[in-house]
């Protein structure tokens, strides 16, 4: 069991760091690196981001916009709104993404979020590409004519160049961020297995405290009731034990004592007869 300490700053002092889980990694024969951690968390990032995209849509399509009578600038203004909530999702989809990476990896948790970040972004770009290959933007811009939005390439030039850096930029620093923070929980989980005021020390003391409470209000209700007379104060209601006093005459072992004989039989007279 761990020592209980008291004083915050010497668990800070005790609990393992950053370089002691490195450390612990490499007596155990792993590299820095877990690709496993990597892995997991752009999964979860890009999870995230299609979830995200996903709901956005639907709502999108539930309150059902009337696009007939927007103008160029309507759309523009509608353009950055898309941009910064897509930025944004990003952001959060990629911490979330870091954080699974710095808490699985148990070690060097912001490089870890930043490969997530650089493997995040790559993924997104070559999803991109594959897009662009496949005619899928062409279907994308067509349904924007029918829409009645402005598909000039001069129109959205600025947004998109904007959004794009910034989506790069929280990719990276969201991923590094989650992953210092992932990293960081192993930390607070021995800071918190050693204070004394979490667990089950914590519990045995706020047990004790009720229990001290309940001893506390019982005195108080029997101190009323003997001055109601309802209880008479005694030895045993004080908790005094009342003192034996050992005889030792009376403790001593005695011997029997012999039953007295009763009158003695009267001799008989012998008589002799002659024949």
């Amino acid at each position: 069991m761990a020592r209980a300490i008291e004083d915050r700053n010497e668990r800070r002092i005790v609990v393992e760091q950053r370089q002691d889980r490195l450390e612990l990694a490499r007596e155990a024969g792993f590299g820095t690196v877990s690709g496993v951690a990597v892995a997991a968390g752009v999964m979860a990032a890009l999870g995230a981001c299609a979830i995200a995209f996903g709901i956005a849509a639907a709502i999108v399509n539930a309150v059902g916009l009337d696009t007939a009578t927007m103008s160029d600038s309507d759309w523009r203004n509608v353009g950055v709104v898309v941009a910064t909530a897509s930025v944004a999702v990003l952001l959060g989809a990629f911490l979330l993404g870091g954080y699974v990476a710095g808490r699985v990896s148990r070690r060097a948790g912001g490089f870890h979020g930043a490969l997530v970040g650089a493997a995040g972004a790559v993924t997104l770009a070559v999803a991109a590409a594959i897009a662009h290959a496949q005619d899928a933007t062409v279907a994308v811009v067509d349904r924007f004519e029918d829409l009645g939005a402005p598909t000039a390439a001069s129109d959205w030039t600025g947004i998109v160049a904007v959004a794009g850096a910034a989506a790069v930029l929280v990719v990276l620093a969201g991923g590094f961020l989650g992953g210092v923070r992932g990293e960081r929980w192993h930390q607070r989980l021995m800071d918190r297995a050693l204070d004394p005021a979490v667990g089950p020390e914590a519990d045995l003391v706020k047990q004790q405290q009720r229990l001290e409470r309940a001893e506390r209000r019982l005195a108080t209700k029997r101190e009323k009731a003997e001055r109601r007379g309802v209880l008479v104060a005694s030895r045993y209601n004080s908790g005094e034990t009342p003192a034996v006093k050992w005889d030792e005459a009376a403790a001593a072992p005695t011997e029997p004592t012999p039953e007295p004989a009763g009158p003695p039989e009267p001799e008989r007279e012998s008589r002799s007869v002659t024949l």
